[in-house]
């Protein structure tokens, strides 16, 4: 596969699915325009890589929607799971991807205050993964090394493209554990699973 991409296939991409960052309908309308993407084969690795991240994106915007509207007091209620709180499972999650997002940016100033409400992390998450959507709109390839450093000082290398796959692949697993707080307080959650990704983008 062709790995040096240009500029005008992966924006593309994103100027067929415009940011539509306003309140969601009951029906969840994702925030990225329903359109399907027609590109050259050179950019299919940057493009897929595009699609999953949007996809996690999507996926946790549609959950705490789901909470915001339909089960609001299950989102600081303590239970005995991962987390002590689905709150305090989406801090952890945001923070994660603030992390990982400022080690492939070192110009994304980190953040992880904590905040109070599903409407703030919708928020927060938002303006994050917008700005990580457009650091893979801009960049040629996502081959690029990352050296970095672990909580217990430990240093590795990967390349971009690792990196953002290990960030969608910690947010599915989270959401998992919050779909099962859910059920653990009686309320059935909503269903982030790809293929309705790609069923709710192709409709």
């Amino acid at each position: 596969m062709d790995k040096n991409l240009g500029l005008v296939e992966i924006q593309g991409f994103f100027m067929g699915c415009k940011f539509l960052f306003s309140n969601f309908s009951k029906e969840y309308t994702p925030y990225m325009q329903k359109q399907l993407l027609n590109t050259s084969i050179g950019g299919k690795m940057m493009i897929s890589m595009a699609k999953l991240f949007n996809y996690h994106a999507w996926a946790t915007d549609k959950l705490l929607c789901y909470i915001e509207t339909e089960v609001p007091d299950s989102f600081s209620a303590e239970i005995t799971s991962v987390f002590p709180s689905i709150k305090e499972t989406f801090q952890h999650q945001y923070e994660v991807d603030c992390l990982w997002y400022g080690r492939m940016n070192k110009n994304y100033p980190i953040k992880g205050e904590p905040l109070s409400s599903p409407q703030d992390y919708r928020k927060a998450f938002q303006e994050l993964h917008q700005e990580i959507e457009s650091f893979i709109a801009d960049s040629s390839n996502l081959n690029r090394k990352v050296r970095y450093s672990t909580s217990i000082g430990e240093e590795f290398t990967n390349d971009e493209e690792e990196l953002l796959q290990h960030l969608v692949n910690h947010g599915t697993y989270h959401r998992g554990n919050i779909s099962a707080m859910l059920r653990q307080q009686g309320h059935p959650g909503c269903s982030t699973d790809y293929i309705y990704y790609l069923r709710e983008m192709e409709g």
